[in-house]
């Protein structure tokens, strides 16, 4: 035999329905100012009295009577609004608008805020106030007594209790008593619920149907700023002429948009809708991006930062969806992406907007927990992707081509900005990129942005083909024919500019063979410059340079005379008597000593005859100081113009290079010793046989260069010479040589207080020259 049992339902049950599920006590006020607003309530006043530990919720709804208390509002989840049909739902919520909920545990809200509540109410059809008293901590004392058992009060009573501020229900309404709060309700807490209960109202300030009020009584008449008095936005007002924004509404299977930008509106469109999942129900939405100014204006108005008042918010049935759309909520994905490319994509502190959405019965559910958005499922996601791609992503594609392209534009709160050539360029892209579509008709568009340019420089092919589609699309004749005049004027242009293009390439060229030749002549005339200037006073100092280099080498032909006297008197041993080993030695080192001193003369004789041979072959061009051999400048540069003036073209020598490495060297030098310097490195490589000698500099340290010395001559014959000798006076692997040209040029470098010496494996005659500039 079969026993019929049924379920028993413990009293603990009040808490998983009331605090574990409405755990937040803004969520719990929100949830009683619901039933206020679906009871067809105009006016709902919250005065918290701290002093006595309470606070009172008033309506001026349709009330209840005591058998409404006792079968519905006492009915654990029943909800009349859940079980209208759609037959009679339109004629029942017209009084308020639609339901705001529909689950039937709002009213377990109460015991989230405090530990009793005391309900009053009076329906316009009788005259006696209906009260009912119930002490949530009853159901609290055993969890295994049955929740139905514990009893609570249900009477009738001849008046409301009093209140300060609001005024008590006279015909219908209802008063919920919260007592023991279980929260302490300051003037800080009072304006973060007024902030969040205007967002569950109304962000935008656009309804007029119910004004909600708070109330805190601290002893005073004087209101208090911020927490006494309506809760209300003005936000569409304050943001519509301030920025960039759309409005979409999503209807009868047809989504039309329109985008504004600081009041203006640049572009309507129509779409079929691609979500059939909508099309019993009417989706609106008003989405504003916000740049600097708009960020700021906001903070300023609303004392608040926008990021922490929230984002998109949605609505459902005039009544918001917590808690999408607030600070840290993400429901929409948008900070995601953004993640993904932070000048490309908008996030949630980028915008703020509202999504309203009207729809039957169920068609949307919410989930219980009433802070965890819409239950998934098609309808919410097709919901959501409406959102983000025929709102969001419409807006974002308007904002990172036309406002995020102008720097200045995140500080304007005006459309200033759009009447120049390249921000009408990029709406124009914008605008032709919807009307390349064949499932978006154009409804209308700015004629003063999207239009051909007076100025044929600033229309671009892709701006022309983009007005085209406009035209053709929006059967627009007059911009057409811009658009033709436009292509006649810019091509007549072209032809004009690319004549004038070959002229100026000509005149170019012929300035550039002209500075060239400019800039040769300037090189030249820094040292060396032309034979038709020198006049008798420099011809006088030039002789004057060459007699001092005479007297140089008659001194030292003297001195060599007097050095072969010495070593022939020490070689004649005709009147000398048979001589012992001792003296053959004294005559050797007498004859040696002579014979060197004999060497340096001879050396001597040789480097003047070298200066004096450049002096003279500088006669027709010398520009510098001759007085004094030296100069002062950029000793690069006179090696530059040495080789380009001097060296180009002479016969009987390789053909020579100077890469002075784009460096400079200043230092006082002599002209004539760098001449001889160079004259026998040259004349030495010209005996190896070579071809080319290449002289480049280097740089060494901060100031000084290296200049390398490469020939491809014959190098040295290591079997015949010592390279370790080379710069040593009179040695030489010639049987020609005098073994005094690279004895000369470690003389001229020594006394510049640089060096030389053979570079490479010694088996090339290679060379690296040291030289310092000034201190």
């Amino acid at each position: 035999m079969t026993a019929i049992e049924k379920f028993r339902i413990s009293s603990h049950l009040k808490d998983i329905i009331g605090r574990d599920l409405v755990t937040n006590e803004f969520v719990a006020i929100f949830e009683l100012v619901k039933n206020s607003f679906d009871a067809g309530a105009t006016r709902v006043d919250i005065e918290f009295n701290p002093e006595d530990s309470s606070f009172t919720i008033v309506d001026d709804g349709q009330g209840m009577t005591l058998d409404d208390i006792r079968d519905k509002w006492l009915f654990v989840a029943y909800s009349e609004k859940a079980i209208v049909n759609a037959e009679n739902y339109r004629d029942k919520i017209k009084p308020a608008g639609q339901f705001a909920g529909s689950k039937g545990i709002g009213r377990f809200a109460c015991d989230t805020l405090g530990e009793q509540l005391e309900l009053y109410s009076i329906t316009a059809n009788s005259s006696k106030i209906s009260k009912l008293y119930i002490d949530w901590t009853k159901f609290e004392k055993d969890s295994s007594e049955e929740f139905q058992s514990v009893n609570v009060d249900l009477e009738t009573t001849k008046k409301f209790p009093s209140v300060y501020n609001p005024k008590a229900p006279s015909t219908q309404g209802t008063m919920l008593v919260i007592k023991n709060t279980r929260h302490e309700w300051d003037e800080d807490r009072i304006k973060r619920l007024r902030r969040d209960l205007a967002k569950l109202i109304d962000p935008f300030g656009t309804s007029t149907d119910v004004t909600v009020y708070t109330w805190l009584l601290d002893g005073s008449t004087e209101r208090i700023d911020g927490v006494d008095g309506a809760v209300g936005n003005e936000i569409a007002e304050l943001l519509q002429e301030k920025t960039s924004r759309i409005e979409v509404k999503i209807e009868n299977n047809d989504i039309t948009s329109t985008l504004y930008d600081r009041g203006r509106k640049i572009y309507s469109i129509r779409e079929t809708s691609p979500y059939p999942e909508l099309d019993d129900d009417t989706v609106e939405g008003q989405i504003y991006f916000l740049n600097r100014s708009a960020k700021k204006t906001f903070t300023t108005r609303m004392g608040v930062r926008s990021v922490e008042f929230g984002s998109v918010f949605l609505f459902l049935n005039k009544f918001r969806i917590f808690p999408i759309g607030e600070e840290n909520d993400d429901t929409l994905g948008l900070n995601r992406r953004k993640q993904q490319g932070q000048s490309r994509y908008l996030g949630t502190r980028d915008i703020i907007g509202r999504v309203d959405v009207s729809a039957l019965p169920k068609r949307f559910r919410e989930v219980s927990s009433r802070d965890a958005g819409l239950v998934e499922d098609a309808r919410s996601r097709s919901l959501y992707e409406a959102i983000r791609r025929h709102m969001i992503f419409r807006l974002e594609r308007y904002v990172v081509g036309v406002n995020w392209k102008d720097k200045q534009d995140t500080d304007r709160d005006t459309s200033d900005g759009l009447e120049t050539d390249k921000a009408r360029e990029r709406v124009l892209a914008i605008v032709g990129g919807l009307a390349r579509s064949k499932d978006i008709e154009i409804l209308y568009y700015d004629q003063d942005l999207v239009r051909v340019s007076d100025d044929p420089d600033q229309v671009t092919d892709e701006a022309l083909k983009a007005m085209s589609i406009v035209a053709e699309s929006s059967g627009n004749t007059t911009l057409a024919e811009q658009i033709e005049d436009a292509k006649r004027r810019i091509e007549e242009l072209r032809v004009s500019r690319e004549e004038a293009r070959q002229v100026a390439q000509q005149a170019v060229a012929d300035r550039n063979r002209a500075d060239a030749h400019i800039a040769l002549l300037e090189r030249q005339a820094a040292f060396l410059g032309s034979s038709q200037d020198v006049d008798v006073e420099r011809v006088q100092l030039l002789m004057h340079q060459a007699t001092i280099h005479l007297g140089h080498i008659r001194s030292a032909i003297t001195n060599a005379a007097h050095d072969v006297r010495s070593i022939l008197r020490h070689a004649d041993t005709s009147n000398s008597d048979a001589l012992d080993l001792d003296d053959v030695e004294d005559m050797f080192a007498s004859i040696r000593q002579s014979a060197v001193k004999l060497s340096t003369s001879i050396a001597g004789a040789t480097l003047s005859g070298d200066r004096l041979g450049t002096v003279l072959s500088f006669a027709p061009n010398i520009r510098i100081e001759l007085q004094t051999d030296k100069v002062h400048g950029d000793l690069l540069q006179f090696l530059n113009e040495y080789f380009e003036v001097r060296l180009l073209g002479v016969p009987g020598i390789p053909k020579a290079s100077f890469d002075d490495g784009n460096l400079t060297l200043v230092r006082d030098f002599s002209p004539v010793d760098i001449a001889v310097l160079v004259d026998n490195l040259l004349d030495n490589a010209r005996k190896a046989k070579a071809s080319k000698v290449d002289f480049k500099a280097f740089q060494k340290g901060k100031n000084a260069v290296i200049i390398k010395v490469v020939d491809d001559g014959l190098g040295i014959d290591e079997r015949k010479v010592d390279s370790s000798k080379i710069f040593e006076r009179g040695y030489t692997g010639s049987m020609s040589g005098t073994g005094l040209g690279l004895y000369s040029v470690s003389t001229i470098i020594n006394e510049m207080h640089g060096s030389i010496v053979l570079a490479g494996d010694g088996s090339r005659a290679d060379f690296e020259i040291f030289i310092p500039g000034e201190k």
